[in-house]
């Protein structure tokens, strides 16, 4: 009797962008000679080399808070019950983005770069290592407050509350309600500003300019173009925001989740535990309503989100294939034709 042979996960480096640090895989044994913190998880084979049990959500855990501050110079807490984030892939997102910015929508590198971070999560890892590694400014917005509170306490301890704004939002909202609010249009428009003030020549800008953009933005509509930040010379002040990102809650219920489990047992087993509280995995109506709900959002915010040939950089990470694969339902088909 033949016995069939178990499926592996395809290594992790096979799939990461060129610029992705992690292509290399971190030292473990480098790790827990420095972090006192990390030792505990490790074990030690005959040959000295190190091991860490990826089932141990403690141990994730530890080499996630280890390597921020590693590699990134990241300060980062996170609560034991929330969701640990897996730092090369949430790198080769901010990469990506990077790169559509650079290739498709033009920026220069001087620009000030204005993302927002869609349910950021109690590490806020997002908005921290685009602050940190790439200079950009991001909105992080939370439903949570245990996440939001972790969250503001991540910014602050790394001292980058001047590039980083975490808003408390309700659980219905997405991109209304963020893009649209005054504060922190002002906030973003006045850092672009500064930074183009800079690296202008000339000194002739009336500071009365400022209070009509800012009592423009309070009061245009949604999808009209803020005339005052539309100049050709100017592009980087043309869109209060060059993207949005967002990890969207994957599943309806919580026996979706135990049913996508039981749906990947083919594939063999996963590689590390998963972590997170139950918040951070279903939502009503699971990705595709959530992500239907930020595409047609999207097109109430076409002024202002970076345009690149009439598309918006609104990004969004889709796990469960099943969303685009079957085109039955007009749900489903707005999702696929907007990927």
């Amino acid at each position: 009797m033949s016995v069939k042979e178990k499926k592996v996960p395809p290594k992790l480096n096979k799939y990461m962008h060129a610029r992705n640090p992690y292509r290399t895989p971190p030292s473990f044994k480098k790790l827990a000679s420095v972090y006192p913190e990390f030792r505990p998880y490790c074990s030690y084979d005959v040959g000295g080399k190190v091991h860490l049990d990826f089932k141990d959500p403690k141990a994730l855990r530890a080499l996630t808070t280890c390597l921020l501050h590693q590699d990134f110079d990241l300060k980062v807490t996170i609560p034991d019950d929330r969701l640990v984030p897996t730092l090369p892939l949430r790198l080769n997102y901010l990469l990506w983005i990077e790169d559509l910015l650079m290739h498709a929508a033009h920026c220069e590198t001087s620009d000030v770069i204005v993302g927002v971070d869609i349910g950021t999560g109690a590490s806020c890892v997002y908005p921290l290592l685009a602050a940190r590694k790439l200079g950009w400014n991001l909105v992080a917005t939370e439903t949570d407050n245990i996440n939001f509170t972790a969250a503001t306490t991540n910014v602050n301890n790394n001292d980058l509350q001047d590039n980083i704004i975490v808003k408390k939002v309700d659980d219905k909202t997405v991109l209304q309600g963020v893009l649209d609010d005054a504060d922190i249009q002002k906030q973003m428009y006045l850092k672009k500003k500064e930074v183009n003030d800079n690296n202008d020549d000339d000194d002739d800008d009336d500071d009365d300019d400022d209070d009509e953009v800012m009592s423009e933005l309070n009061n245009t509509p949604s999808d009209t173009p803020c005339k005052h930040t539309d100049g050709d010379d100017n592009k980087s002040m043309k869109y209060m925001f060059d993207f949005t990102m967002c990890n969207p809650p994957f599943f309806s219920s919580e026996e979706e989740t135990d049913s996508m489990k039981k749906s990947k047992k083919q594939r063999g087993e996963p590689i590390s535990s998963p972590t997170g509280c139950i918040h951070e995995k279903v939502t009503t109506g699971g990705e595709v309503t959530f992500i239907t709900q930020m595409v047609e959002e999207s097109h109430k915010f076409k002024s202002k989100v970076r345009v690149v040939e009439y598309k918006r950089l609104i990004t969004t990470i889709i796990v469960c294939c099943s969303s685009i694969n079957n085109n039955n339902n007009n749900n489903n088909s707005t999702i696929y034709n907007c990927v």
